[in-house]
């Protein structure tokens, strides 16, 4: 609004109208990426398994349709079992896997186990390259960990000396910790579930960049999609190098326009002067993303006579 003043009556200022170019590639992950969540299996998280069971779809959907090669798998927070960490059903859902939703959802919907959540250790267990699963997963892929948990971590690993543990398995790959768990400082609690705030998870997740989502949530589907789009290492939030003329926003991916909408297009936050994309709009990996957009400049003298003459000044 303040520029469109600028133009129609202050035509004595020295203001001209410049078409920006910002340009990006989609990043990718080019050795793949295997997918582990830890899921508590207490006696309390029968409700969420089960709501998290039921909405699978919104996240394997997405892992399908982007070309990144995948590993996914599940194991507990239990360690009073012959083998802690071991992968549920010793299986791993890939791209090719029939039915993979139904698949993952089987795979949540475990029996009920130890009251204790010892997600660190069970967590080691797993990853270990000597250990449990080492013929099944990746030594060399990135690892993308999701731990989904009503409670907080309860082992005796120091939160920095378990992230320092983890990473020195994948010494050469992205290692990123995720959590849906209890909202700090008190937890949270709401018709799909309750929990306790999951503080030694939540440092974790801080410590390597991850995503934090609330396990007391009422919209799984959006969870479940950022999950996954975080999981494939897709960016959806691009920034621009200038506030624009929002009306010549033009974005396109790998020369396609995309269109301005709420779900599965893309959206500008005046906040991060950024582009934000949805759903099945976010770029592919390696994809060309561009964006084309006129501003208004001039110098400072200018925009502060501007501003002046038109009464907008403070």
């Amino acid at each position: 609004m303040i520029f469109a003043l600028m133009v129609y009556g202050c035509v004595d200022y020295e203001l001209s109208r410049r078409t920006m170019v910002d340009s990006y590639v989609q990043s990718s992950r080019q050795a793949g990426v295997d997918i582990v969540w830890v899921v508590d299996n207490s006696a309390s998280m029968f409700e969420e398994q089960e709501q998290l069971a039921s909405h699978t779809a919104h996240f394997t959907d997405y892992l399908t349709r982007v070309p990144v090669d995948f590993q996914l798998g599940v194991i507990t927070t239990d360690i009073d079992v012959d083998e802690p960490g071991a992968l549920v059903d010793r299986m791993v859902l890939t791209s090719e896997s029939p039915q993979i939703s139904t698949r993952f959802a089987e795979l949540i919907a475990m029996e009920e186990g130890s009251r204790d959540e010892y997600g660190f250790e069970t967590t080691l267990a797993a990853l270990d390259p000597t250990g449990v699963n080492s013929d099944l997963l990746t030594a060399d892929a990135d690892l993308e960990l999701v731990f989904f948990s009503d409670e907080d971590e309860q082992s005796d690993w120091e939160v920095s000396e378990f992230v320092d543990t983890l990473a020195s398995y994948r010494p050469t790959s992205k290692v990123v910790i995720n959590t849906i768990s209890g909202d700090p400082p008190e937890g949270c609690a709401s018709i799909v579930a309750a929990a306790d705030p999951g503080f030694r998870y939540q440092e974790a997740q801080e410590l390597t960049g991850g995503l934090r989502e609330s396990i007391c949530s009422l919209h799984y589907e959006a969870l479940l999609e950022r999950i996954a789009l975080k999981a494939l290492g897709l960016e959806n939030t691009f920034a621009l190098n200038a506030a624009p003329d929002l009306d010549t926003l033009e974005v396109l991916v790998n020369g396609a326009d995309i269109h301005r909408r709420e779900r599965h297009g893309w959206q500008y936050d005046a906040g991060l002067n950024a582009v934000v994309f949805d759903g099945f709009a976010v770029p592919p990996p390696g994809a060309d993303v561009v964006f084309r957009y006129a501003l208004w400049i001039g110098t400072d003298e200018d925009l502060e006579a501007s501003v002046t003459d038109t009464g907008l000044e403070e």
